[in-house]
């Protein structure tokens, strides 16, 4: 299938076709690969129609790709950072070149994604519990997607100290490394489905864990 779309992919823009890869940017990116990106010469609003009439068959297989000039991932090595260095270290370049093989990301430029991240995500977490509905869904949803986030800022934070972990252990080897429990973050990681009531008595713990990983950071970065 991912030979499949790299073939319409290439018939559709030809020579302006700089490189197609699969990846998966974040905690799971060591257990399989179905995000797409697409590096074109240049990106214009037509493109992006192109690329969409082409992935549509692809939906079920892949998630939505990136669709980005050559010059894009240079030019925001300093605001994607967590990103790219996913993007390195996992994708699988299935047409042309690799755009991130000469990328480097600083230490400092790292730590200023992170802490933006980390923040902004905490407090976007505690404003969607005030503004939405007390119901199962809506706690569900706000709790196990901003978990992701946390745990690819986690993994990051373990990258600055020269510790990154690629498996299912990352809450553990944070938890030594930082010298923190985080109780409610493994309940949740092993956990996909509990009861409303025990799910929103883990969500308090989970919020001062959030504040646990801020102090955290304050204390060994900032």
């Amino acid at each position: 299938m991912k030979n499949e779309f790299v073939e319409k992919i290439k018939n559709e823009f030809g020579d302006r076709l700089i490189s197609v890869g699969l990846h998966n940017v974040g905690v799971t990116s060591f257990i399989e690969k179905n995000g797409l990106f697409v590096i074109l010469d240049d990106v214009e609003t037509e493109d992006v129609f192109a690329v969409k009439r082409v992935y549509t068959k692809y939906k079920k297989v892949f998630t939505t790709p990136l669709v980005v000039d050559k010059h894009f991932f240079e030019r925001s090595k300093d605001t994607f950072c967590m990103e790219i260095l996913e993007l390195k270290e996992n994708a699988e370049i299935l047409y042309g070149i690799n755009p991130f093989d000469k990328i480097e990301i600083s230490d400092d430029a790292l730590k200023r994604q992170i802490k933006y991240e980390l923040f902004s995500k905490s407090l976007a977490l505690k404003g969607a519990f005030v503004d939405l509905p007390l119901e199962r869904k809506v706690i569900d949803s706000i709790t196990y997607r901003s978990l992701y986030n946390f745990l690819l800022i986690m993994r990051n934070m373990l990258r600055l100290k020269g510790k990154l972990i690629n498996d299912e252990t990352l809450i553990e080897r944070f938890e030594e490394m930082f010298d923190v429990k985080l109780e409610a973050f493994k309940t949740l990681r092993d956990t996909p489905k509990m009861p409303f009531d025990k799910l929103l008595n883990t969500f308090k713990k989970y919020l001062k864990e959030v504040k646990t990983i801020e102090e955290t950071f304050n204390s060994h970065f900032a």
